[in-house]
């Protein structure tokens, strides 16, 4: 199971990018850059503030080194596949989530190594463990990603046809990622859920907090705020299964993202049953 979990995943996270891709669009990159601020402010909550907090809960919550370890690297991971269209459903500002989502998929493969570097990870190390494990993000993440977006600008029509054949797909696939590594590391989950799980919550919470807080003392409008939490709260599990499986080989570190997986999708829910009954979000 393993070895067949380890060759999988990098495809599966591969395709999952691809339909990411194909859901982009060249102007809504161009239109982010218009609200500087807007990014700025959602970016330094994403790659600075949430890692940051990881860590923090991590200490202070007296988790394990591994834990600590896989629950900074979901917070690390970048915003999530589905966050884009939880962020119309909650009718946030989409090209600003949209924005989001693509700066920090494209520099998940620095940041993700150097955020983990820094927190003393074992098996990434200096020099060629951090050479690999950027490159590997490359592989699976970016060119997938600007594939689906090339195809994009240069067929709307044949993009649209193999987006609607391949989302469905990818999310089979993207539950079938899931449900294989929570089956290989139910030990260690049932190990450390009562833990560990507290420590999801509280960095979901946390994200929400971070995102509403920040956009509220920045002068944000409310539809930025809720693309800013959304982004933030929606972490890309994928991404993280695939760091600690694939390239770190740590399968324990994938316990914090499959909890998360459940944490993050009920918090979405109840963004979005809020949004529907016309209650305003607090930014």
């Amino acid at each position: 199971m393993t070895d067949l979990l380890a060759k999988l995943l990098p495809l599966g996270l591969a395709l999952l990018m691809f339909v990411v891709g194909l859901r982009l669009r060249p102007h809504d990159v161009w239109a982010v850059f218009r609200t500087p601020k807007a990014l700025a402010v959602g970016l330094a909550v994403q790659m600075l503030a949430l890692p940051i907090l990881a860590f923090v809960l991590g200490r202070a919550l007296g988790l394990s080194a591994v834990m600590q370890a896989g629950l900074v690297l979901v917070a690390a991971a970048p915003g999530g596949v589905t966050s884009n269209y939880i962020a119309y459903l909650v009718r946030a500002d989409l090209a600003l989530s949209t924005g989001m989502t693509l700066i920090t998929t494209l520099l998940a493969s620095l940041t993700i190594p150097l955020i983990l570097t820094l927190c003393g990870v074992e098996g990434i190390g200096t020099g060629a463990g951090l050479v690999k494990l950027s490159l590997a993000m490359l592989a699976v993440s970016i060119v997938p990603l600007l594939l689906g977006m090339s195809l994009v600008a240069a067929s709307k029509r044949i993009s649209a046809r193999v987006l609607k054949v391949m989302e469905p797909v990818a999310r089979m696939v993207f539950f079938a990622m899931v449900a294989a590594t929570f089956i290989q590391n139910w030990g260690p989950m049932q190990a450390n859920l009562a833990d560990v799980g507290i420590s999801v919550i509280a960095l979901n919470l946390g994200a929400l907090a971070l995102g509403s807080g920040a956009a509220w003392m920045m002068g944000l409008s409310w539809e930025q705020g809720r693309a800013i939490m959304v982004e933030a709260s929606l972490q890309n599990v994928a991404v993280a299964l695939f760091v600690a499986g694939s390239v770190l080989a740590q399968p324990a570190l994938s316990v914090p993202a499959l909890i998360y997986a459940v944490v993050m999708n009920i918090s979405a829910l109840v963004q979005i049953a809020l949004r529907s009954r016309g209650a305003a979000l607090t930014v």
